[in-house]
């Protein structure tokens, strides 16, 4: 760095050009022998790393096999965005093939997410301008209280008025763009004939398209023209976590259910919603099946001590996401953040985490070139399966996912998670149904996992 310094200096006093370029020369060159030795450094360890039991394969890249036995139960789909190009990278089991999207570019994918994620923050802040207004009118009641909360609630209706556009602009691009291309090389071309298994696709986004929702893309006023009409989709964050997840062990049929609810918590919004999520889970769990921490008992320590114990969890509460530290990330409980990086440091196989009507937020509108989701951080962690959802959703759209969900889960007499896509795909086509000009209400809802 002192040469670096000497070499401005020299060049704002004019200094001769020959000892100029001499000097950035000499500092180029060490810095090259400097990483040249880090680079050796670095594959000296990996070397030795590898030669550690389970660890031969250490940071190899995956062979065509395996890429391909990721792909066993249905295609796995990678965009690749680059500025020259973009392409889709389709796993099947019996071939690996790209398809090219030409109509995609870097610059449209940077401009229709920071649009989409714009118009959804835009959206949850007039929700939150209303609860507080809502709040205040209650606590004192008069005429200025009273037109405040007015205000409040028609720049809410403004507000989702106008996400939905954006939402389902943003969807029709998608389709158009990127999934319909991929549907169609995949042999998707139109919904599964009827009495037939549906298709599975995983989607596994790089970049900023990890915060544009694949899962929902279509035209959802024109029937069969979206991607849930033709196939269940889930998310996986890389192939060689789909490939983990699947030899990890599958959970018990007897395991307890662990339900963290948190309906009041200090600085967020209620949650109404936890006491009909509480009483369906006591229904159908039963009292031998269900463990419950509520309130001052969903401490982190409580948390993490009771998920030693089960392999399946059901958060009713608020969380948080962080896009470029998703580590950072996490649930909030009633003495503050258990963040992803306490639940990895605890690390271990578990079945099933439900994120219901949580507010995880997009990672704000400075995109980062890589952004991982609260879902996918959590898969991470251990578990095979995570249900969550990309924004706060309505109270009694959540309500009816949850139940459609587990009583599909339940559906055999006992409760299995190996079909957890299938049954949030059915919840949320009987949800969009009845409103599919109003995308906000359905296409929050994420599978992450095999």
């Amino acid at each position: 760095m002192d040469r670096v310094v000497r070499v401005s200096a020299h060049t704002m006093a004019g200094y001769g050009g020959r000892e100029e370029r001499r000097l950035v020369q000499e500092h180029l060159a060490t810095h090259a022998d400097r990483r040249m030795s880090l680079s050796r450094q670095w594959s000296d360890l990996v070397a030795e790393v590898r030669t550690l039991d389970g660890f031969e394969h250490f940071r190899r890249p995956l062979t065509a096999a395996e890429l391909r036995e990721a792909a066993r139960n249905g295609p796995v789909v990678a965009v690749n965005v680059a500025r020259s190009r973009c392409d889709a990278i389709v796993v099947r089991p019996d071939a690996i093939a790209s398809v090219p999207l030409d109509g995609l570019t870097a610059v449209d994918i940077h401009t229709v997410a920071l649009r989409y994620v714009e118009a959804i923050e835009h959206h949850q802040i007039s929700l939150d301008t209303l609860d507080e207004a809502r709040a205040e009118a209650a606590a004192t009641p008069n005429a200025t209280t009273y037109r405040a909360y007015q205000r409040a609630a028609q720049d809410a209706l403004r507000a989702e008025a106008a996400m939905q556009d954006v939402l389902n602009i943003t969807l029709a691009w998608l389709w158009d763009t990127i999934v319909e291309p991929v549907f169609m090389a995949c042999g998707l071309a139109g919904p599964p004939p009827s009495g037939t298994a549906w298709p599975r696709l995983w989607w596994c986004p790089t970049g900023m398209l990890t915060l544009l929702p694949l899962h929902a893309a279509g035209r959802h006023t024109e029937p069969g023209h979206s991607a849930m009409d033709r196939a269940v989709m889930s998310y996986a964050p890389t192939l060689r976590s789909l490939l983990e997840v699947r030899s990890s062990a599958i959970e018990s049929p007897e395991g307890r259910m662990l339900f963290v609810a948190m309906p009041h918590t200090p600085g967020q919004t209620a949650l109404p919603q936890v006491r009909r999520e509480q009483h369906l889970l006591g229904a159908l769990f039963g009292t031998d099946g269900l463990t419950t921490l509520e309130g001052s008992a969903a401490s982190r320590e409580e948390v993490l001590r009771a998920l030693r114990d089960h392999d399946r969890v059901h958060f009713s509460c608020h969380a948080t996401s962080h896009a470029t530290r998703p580590a950072a990330g996490g649930v909030l409980l009633a003495d503050g953040l258990l963040s992803v990086a306490e639940l990895a440091a605890d690390h271990q196989p578990r079945a099933f985490a439900f994120l219901s009507a949580c507010k995880t937020g997009l990672g704000g509108i400075v995109l980062p070139d890589e952004a991982m989701a609260l879902s996918a951080a959590l898969h991470f962690t251990g578990f095979r399966h995570v249900i969550a959802t990309l924004w706060s959703v309505e109270d009694n759209a959540a309500a009816e996912v949850t139940e459609g969900v587990y009583r599909c889960l339940f559906a055999g007499g006992t409760f299995t998670v190996e079909d957890a896509a299938l049954a949030l795909h059915r919840a949320v086509l009987e949800l969009r149904a009845r409103s599919p000009e109003r995308p906000s209400i359905w296409m929050a809802y994420t599978h992450t996992g095999p």
